[in-house]
């Protein structure tokens, strides 16, 4: 039985950031719009990995949700009359995803397979993948495969798709013998044998060592040969954060994409700096460089298709939009304008409906329930299109 802890003892986690960032700014402290300057922005980011970091390193651990609205009476209510969904999931729809969408829609689900399940019920549509990390304090920890109860029992290899993200290099340096790449090869594919793997994701920021491109790219090599070694079939997955290089890590961003090495080009990508509340900032998260149409035509100039590898609401910080139902309008507008002009184009989506408070990502009846309500209207329109 996993043991349960209140988030305060989680967040808590995050005082390390105080030691490591030599200034007094938060990711709270941020204004709500408006320019975000450069350093404030990195702290950012380096308390968001802090407590994901916390979070993976103790997979025995579940997080108590935080919600964004009161609490429910003690009386339980229907998750019917809540929602107006039916608590059970439908069967597939007829089509190449269970979901009954263009591309394989699903998300990371706090590595519980009955939180992904819940999930699924809510929106009344089946999860396409499920994505997880592993541990990456050490390689001995890296190889333990406790994120293969991330799925569902409803999750089938031969039609969903598993997402396993997963470092280049361990927190403590390690590369990694070639054995070790090996064993975590056949893990994987005891779960999804062509599943997508999220090599040294978000590359161009969040501690991912790749400050020097040719290093980077030997290493990335090295670890694709030596996970097709023991599973043929991983597709691998090149997955920038959104914007420009940060944390030291190579300017052009581009530079650390290895030709002939990847299956699918994916973007990480937030409702935050700056916010979808207007018409410009939407536009800015589109058209900038390095942003969503940056990375879309990177993958199509090169034969390949596109992702999501995490994206979502961010109401834990207060230079995010909160509770943004415009988040989810705009960006699977976005995606089904690319779907259409050219069929095929999106590969996969990942909602990362984490409900931590350094975050507030997740969307439920309870969690950013605005957004939400759109994310499920959304959801519904396009599985009847």
């Amino acid at each position: 039985m996993k043991r349960v802890y209140p988030i305060s003892a989680v967040v808590a986690g995050v005082a390390i950031v105080a030691v490591l960032v030599a200034t007094n700014a938060s990711a709270d402290d941020l204004p709500a719009s408006g320019g975000i300057a450069n350093p404030t922005q990195q702290q950012a980011l380096a308390a968001n990995e802090t407590m994901r970091d916390y979070i993976l390193a103790h997979p025995n651990e579940a997080v108590q949700p935080v919600t964004t609205t009161p609490a429910r009476s003690a009386t339980p209510t229907a998750l019917s009359t809540i929602t107006g969904a039916p608590t059970v999931t439908p069967a597939p729809v007829a089509g190449k995803y269970a979901s009954g969408m263009p591309w394989s829609d699903g998300g990371f689900f706090e590595h519980s397979g009955g939180k992904a399940a819940e999930f699924a019920a809510w929106r009344g549509a089946p999860l396409d993948n499920i994505e997880a990390f592993t541990s990456r304090n050490t390689w001995p920890a890296q190889l333990n495969d406790w994120w293969a109860d991330s799925v569902p029992s409803s999750f089938e290899a031969g039609r969903d798709d598993f997402i396993l993200s997963v470092p280049l290099w361990t927190d403590d340096g390690d590369a990694g013998t070639d054995g070790n790449w090996k064993d975590l090869g056949t893990e994987m594919a005891a779960v999804d044998p062509n599943g997508l793997v999220r090599l040294g994701w978000e590359m161009n920021c969040c501690f991912s060592r790749a400050t020097n491109a040719a290093a980077w790219k030997q290493q990335f090599s090295r670890a694709v040969t030596l996970l097709r070694t023991t599973a043929p079939g991983l597709q691998i997955v090149f997955n920038p954060n959104e914007g420009g290089a940060q944390n030291g890590t190579a300017r052009e961003v581009e530079s650390l994409y290895v030709q002939g090495k990847v299956d699918i080009i994916a973007l990480d990508a937030y409702d935050w700096y700056e916010p979808f509340t207007s018409k410009a900032s939407i536009s800015g998260h589109f058209d900038k460089k390095y942003g969503w149409n940056y990375w879309f035509r990177f993958a199509r100039e090169r034969n390949l298709p596109f992702g999501i590898g995490e994206f979502s609401v961010y109401s834990g910080s207060k230079a995010s939009g909160g509770d943004n139902p415009a988040f989810f309008e705009a960006t699977y507008g976005w995606l089904m304008d690319r779907e259409k002009a050219d069929p095929g184009s999106i590969r996969f989506v990942s909602l990362f409906n984490e409900s931590a408070g350094y975050c507030g990502c997740a969307i439920s009846a309870t969690q950013n329930p605005k957004a939400a309500r759109t994310y499920k209207a959304v959801i519904t329109r396009l599985r009847a299109r």
